[in-house]
């Protein structure tokens, strides 16, 4: 009754935008997500190879590149960030539909790609949006309380999943994906509807870039000089990050023989350790720093990739213990997450996130194709790699974040 009260109490002083998109993210939680859990097996069902996979993930990378200045730099001119993120979303609504009803991993691989392409419409303006109806004092508390009550509403969804692939034939059967998909669908029209009739206008002040394009988006740079270091550190992170993740669920199904429920429990455990942790780590983040506990998350997130390479195929259920360590971590480094999120002002959000995903799609080009042939080398590869970076790379970059002013209220 605490955590109910308190939220309560939360929700009457947020803002129209912030419950909209909280309500958005419980329906996307509950059913929205479902099938993402198996896109790799489903891709491989259709007829793709490990290194296919891989380079579906560096086209989607090309096309970020490509489409993020362009992307992050409309987000910034545009006067009506709202209008501009739901025609992104309207666009976007048929690709679940496209993606259910593939008959060859090329029609999968042309939705993929035309969810990325409407994608780079859509995050700008929805991280505008969304950080908007936030105050800086809220913010951490926002962050938290609506990750605890997303992981509450979306215990059962994994499992579910799990269910529905399970009766429809198994992970072996392509058409056991299908329902997923067709779920995913029916929600995003849901939410379409809640988003277009329910979100306002932000009410920003933001001084439009002027003159030359390419100098008022590196002037960012010269205004904030720590973007620079944050810009190098997630460029360091996607690359090693880019090399596993597109492979994981294939990893877990083919080399440690992790059927459906075994990966439907994996998504549930994250929720639940989410749940169960978000609230005390955030009161620990307030007593002993962000930057502090950032640290100790990349030392958990070290031996989170251990866990897989430690289970046997005998055991597969072991894989749960990565599960649980992967959402301790990633609840671990809520703080850090709100530290960067304040770091860069509202006015020249737009224009970050352009050179931001330019710079980690372009690392984001090769990384999967390395993992792709690392797989057909030795799959374990992949899980070292991101063993070594976070133990011996993250928390130094981490450290080269300066500490900037106390950043303006809006």
């Amino acid at each position: 009754m605490g955590f109910l009260g308190g939220f309560r109490e939360f929700w009457r002083g947020q803002s129209r935008n912030y419950k909209v998109f909280l309500t958005r993210d419980a329906l996307g939680r509950l059913l929205g997500g479902v099938g993402s859990g198996y896109a790799s097996i489903y891709m491989r069902n259709l007829g793709a190879s490990a290194l296919d996979i891989s380079m579906l993930d560096s086209i989607a990378s090309l096309v970020r590149m490509l489409l993020s200045m362009p992307g992050g730099i409309l987000a910034d001119r545009v006067k009506r960030v709202k209008r501009l993120y739901i025609i992104g979303e309207l666009v976007m609504l048929p690709v679940n539909l496209f993606k259910a009803f593939a008959g060859s991993f090329r029609t999968y691989q042309l939705a993929r790609i035309w969810e990325v392409v409407t994608f780079r419409v859509t995050n700008p303006t929805v991280n505008i949006i969304w950080i908007a109806s936030m105050s800086n004092r809220d913010r951490v508390k926002a962050l938290v309380m609506s990750r605890t009550f997303l992981s509450a509403i979306g215990l059962v969804a994994p499992l579910l999943a799990a269910y529905l692939v399970t009766s429809f034939g198994g992970l072996e059967n392509v058409a056991a994906f299908r329902p997923l998909f067709l779920i995913q669908f029916g929600v995003s029209v849901v939410m379409f509807a809640l988003l277009a009739l329910g979100l306002k206008e932000p009410e920003i002040e933001r001084s439009m870039p002027q003159g030359n394009v390419l100098r008022s988006t590196l002037d960012i740079f010269r205004e904030v000089p720590g973007l620079r270091f944050i810009l190098f550190m997630n460029v360091v992170r996607t690359l090693f990050m880019s090399i596993r993740t597109p492979l994981n669920q294939l990893y877990f199904y083919e080399i440690k023989n992790a059927d459906a429920y075994i990966i439907g429990l994996q998504g549930t455990i994250n929720t639940a350790v989410v749940l169960l942790f978000s609230v005390p780590i955030g009161n620990i983040t307030d007593r002993i720093g962000r930057r502090r506990l950032g640290y100790i998350s990349q030392v958990v997130f070290a031996g989170c990739v251990l866990a897989p390479l430690l289970t046997p195929p005998t055991h597969p259920q072991y894989l749960l213990i990565y599960s649980f360590l992967s959402a301790l971590g990633s609840t671990m480094e809520i703080g850090w997450q709100a530290f960067i999120q304040e770091y860069i002002p509202l006015e020249m959000r737009g224009r970050w996130m352009g050179v931001n995903t330019m710079a980690t799609a372009l690392v984001g080009i090769p990384a999967p194709l390395i993992g792709g042939y690392l797989w057909g080398i030795n799959p374990d590869y992949l899980w070292w790699i991101a063993f070594v970076y976070y133990l011996f790379i993250s928390i130094p970059l981490m450290r080269t974040i300066p500490e900037r002013e106390a950043p303006r209220t809006f």
